[in-house]
């Protein structure tokens, strides 16, 4: 008997069931794939730290700024485990040739480095996960972001040359680097066969003027290393522990935080829907329980029957939902950062445990809904399930006192009479419209030139790198060639009509003491800038070469504070003192840098670089005519590899810009998806419940276009509060979720956001609405089929 009432209730309920089966299936593929998505996002980094075999303390020194013996120093160092060596030469964009045409690349103020394939001190991947273990003659490899920005493609033909040596190779393809692996880094390392690297090693001036070291080590006691390795600590070009690493790759996790984000916003909504689906539905079986009662089936046989039909569809759709959910989390992985390798292999058992916990789930929803059935009677299949007694106003709203037309008061008063039916509605949208905004905030954030104050630089409108000028302005009198070759600059574009001021920064790594305190910090050096030009949170700018701004996470670790005196010990064994004056915050060097005064006399003999030349023109053009004086600066400079906006040169510092947007897209698509299953499901359950209500209104003849008016515009209400709602809230939850981001790269007080207003007030509610307007119409048309008749119907 049981079995026959159940064949019967899915063949009579066919619509219902099955848009319960897709949903059970959604949330059987979200829950997956989501819980599988987020433990991999959130144990990817270490993970890919512990296959590359991260170092606990990293540097990178040049020979020309340190005549020390670093091996015999490091032998010495008896808290040392382990330290391994990598031999690099450094060089510029300029020094590398494709078919012999100059690169067009995006790698502005980064730091290109050749080295031996022979000694590799960490595990480098390939694109296909396995470790790069040795580069044959005559081929390179590059770093999986220098690959993209400069278009190398397999089978390629590159010519390096420096100082006279060329060699050509062929391009084998990128690797991840796990240390200098992302943009903030700042090093883009190529290596080639040992013995190719020999050959450029072999001229004195290479090696003296561009080799350099990179330095890995293993220590249980890092304090007690670098105490032992402190000469060669201080005279590092940059030096880094294993933590540091986690704030460099933190434009790459924030990708990672996204999909997390999808993912648990997904979840969420499923369940969500399920739940008000279970109900709904189960409150809708008041005849057939009603009957079942009235024949003397008991409540517990009336509960099993119901669970066991639940539990069918539950292990339907969660078996569906589980083999759908491989697909869709790799799909949300790929957009992952391109840095990172992440390992998702391991987690089939966890994608099969959570299809189990999500059909556990439904059938706990089952029970706890079916609790009402010992509250039914068999009176309730006579009446409707109403027991004809109502102590209370069944809305707010009075149709005499209302200037609304007849279709849009039934709509608003739908709403109001049922707020808990149509808050579910509300919610899946408002979260669905709040994560486009979000993302939309994000992207326009990360894409923007107002982002240059947050890198140590000041405003302008175009970024150009300085190619070979670069590394022969890390000299002795290194500020003084920088500052003519920007006057020479700025006289060249004045006389081709682009009037502008031209300016760069160049960083050096150094130590800063004050009292007990010490700390390994970036020194800013702007050059044709003023002090003004940068943004402070306290203080005055510095105003004399013996004053220093000062970040407010240094000062922090210093114990230090306006108006205090801190020293400086330059790579070179120099050492001065400088008060402060000023406190800013930057993300240079994960939030720890000075900024010292531009007449400061310093040593660029360890710079580490300078992320381009800054051009801010002085007449004010738009956006059209920057783009076209950007064409005549190429023509103008053929030499520079790069010209770019100041956003499209921010978007390359932080690498994401594009992958944000890209779960943007996706997340738009499933967002047109989920609105129209959900505004389908909702209506078509409404519809049901309502087939009496529909009938009473065509028997005193209101017509079917009135009744579609009111079903579709109920959900255009529900759904226009949610993206209003989401437009109200969206900056601040913009600020509720990446503030603290920021704030681990040392931007305390948070960043300007930037927004697309036509993404946020146009775009993206017309796709919302229009997803619910065409779905909640198109199902509105099933009231066809109710007649009139059908009010004193209670089959």
């Amino acid at each position: 008997m049981y079995l026959q009432i159940l064949k019967k209730d899915l063949k009579r309920k066919r619509a219902m069931n099955v848009i319960l089966l897709v949903f059970i299936i959604l949330a059987s593929m979200f829950m997956s794939s989501g819980v599988s998505n987020i433990i991999t996002v959130t144990t990817a980094l270490d993970r890919y730290f512990e296959m590359a075999d991260v170092p606990d303390y990293f540097a990178m020194n040049l020979n020309k700024s340190s005549g020390k013996d670093i091996r015999r120093t490091l032998e010495n160092a008896s808290a040392i485990n382990e330290f391994r060596i990598e031999e690099l030469v450094r060089m510029s964009q300029s020094n590398i040739t494709r078919v012999g045409e100059p690169l067009n690349a995006s790698d502005l103020g980064q730091t290109l480095v050749l080295q031996s394939g022979r000694d590799m001190g960490i595990n480098y991947f390939l694109d296909d996960g396995s470790i790069l273990k040795s580069v044959p003659k005559g081929t390179i490899y590059a770093t999986r972001f220098t690959e993209k920005n400069m278009g190398f493609k397999v089978g390629d033909k590159i010519t390096v040359e420096i100082e006279g040596i060329s060699r050509e190779f062929t391009f084998a393809g990128g690797f991840r680097d796990a240390v200098c692996g992302t943009e903030l880094m700042g090093v883009k390392r190529f290596f080639i066969n040992g013995e190719d690297f020999d050959e450029y090693m072999s001229d004195e001036t290479i090696k003296n003027m561009y080799g350099g070291k990179f330095l890995y080590i293993h220590t249980a006691d890092l304090d007690k290393t670098l105490s032992q390795i402190a000469d060669i600590s201080d005279s590092s070009t940059f030096a880094g522990e294993a933590e540091m690493l986690d704030q460099a790759y933190i434009f790459d996790m924030i990708i990672m935080g996204l999909i997390l984000a999808v993912s648990i916003i997904l979840i969420i909504i499923s369940f969500a829907v399920l739940r008000f689906t279970i109900a709904f539905t189960l409150s809708e079986e008041f005849r057939e329980i009603g009957v079942m009662k009235a024949i003397g089936i008991r409540n517990i046989k009336i509960r099993g029957l119901y669970l066991t039909k639940y539990a069918a569809i539950s292990v339907v759709g969660a078996t569906l939902g589980l083999i759908l959910s491989y697909p869709f989390g790799k799909m949300l992985l790929n957009y992952s950062s391109e840095s990172i390798i992440i390992d998702s292999g391991n987690n089939g058992f966890i994608n099969i445990g959570c299809a189990i916990l999500t059909a556990a789930v439904i059938l706990l929803f089952c029970l706890g809904c079916t609790g009402r059935v010992s509250k039914m009677s068999p009176i309730d299949a006579v009446r409707n399930g109403q027991t004809g007694e109502r102590f209370r106003k069944k809305g707010v709203m009075s149709l005499g006192k209302s200037r609304l037309g007849t279709t849009a008061f039934l709509a608003a008063n739908d709403i109001v009479s049922s707020p808990k039916r149509y808050a579910v509605i509300i919610l899946t949208f408002f979260l669905c419209m709040s994560l486009l905004i979000i993302l939309s905030n994000a992207t326009a954030s990360l894409k923007s030139g107002k982002m240059l104050k947050y890198f140590g630089e000041a405003d302008g409108h175009v970024v150009t790198d300085i190619g070979d000028d670069n590394v022969k302005f890390m000299t002795e009198d290194g500020h003084e060639k920088v500052k003519k070759y920007l006057e020479d600059m700025e006289l060249s574009l004045a006389e081709n009509g682009m009037p502008a001021e031209c300016m760069t920064e160049y960083f050096i790594y150094t130590m800063i003491r004050y009292g007990e305190y010490e700390s390994k910090t970036a020194i800013l050096q702007g050059t044709g800038t003023t002090m003004d030009m940068y943004e402070y949170l306290e203080g005055t700018p510095p105003q004399n070469s013996d004053e220093i701004a000062v970040t407010t996470l240094l000062a922090k670790k210093l114990g230090a504070e306006i108006c205090d005196t801190v020293t400086l010990s330059y790579p070179t064994g120099e050492t001065a003192e400088f008060i402060i004056t000023a406190l800013y915050q930057a993300m240079v060097n994960q939030g720890i840098s000075v900024r010292v005064h531009t007449d400061c006399d310093i040593n660029y003999i360890a710079a580490i670089g300078s992320p381009g030349t800054l051009i801010k023109f002085t007449d004010d053009p738009n956006d059209k005519e920057v783009l076209s004086r950007i064409e005549k600066i190429k023509e103008l400079y053929p030499k520079f590899s790069s010209v770019k906006t100041a956003g499209e040169a921010v978007s390359d510092t932080t690498g994401v810009g594009d992958a944000i947007d890209a779960v943007k897209k996706m997340s738009a698509v499933l967002t047109v998806i989920l609105a129209a299953l959900i505004t389908v499901l909702m209506e078509r359950s409404f519809i049901a419940k309502e087939q009496a209500e529909i009938a009473l209104m065509k028997a005193i003849g209101m017509r079917n276009a009135k009744i579609y008016g009111q079903h579709t515009l109920r959900f255009f209400i529900s759904a226009a509060a949610a993206v209003l709602l989401a437009e109200l809230l969206g900056m601040p939850l913009t600020k509720l979720c990446f503030d603290p981001i920021f704030g681990t790269m040392g931007l305390e007080m948070g960043v300007e956001y930037m927004q697309t207003p036509m993404e946020i007030y146009a775009v993206f509610p017309v796709i919302v609405l229009t997803a619910t307007v065409v779905s909640a119409f198109l199902t509105s048309l099933y009231t066809r089929k109710i007649k009139s008749s059908d009010t004193a119907n209670i089959e």
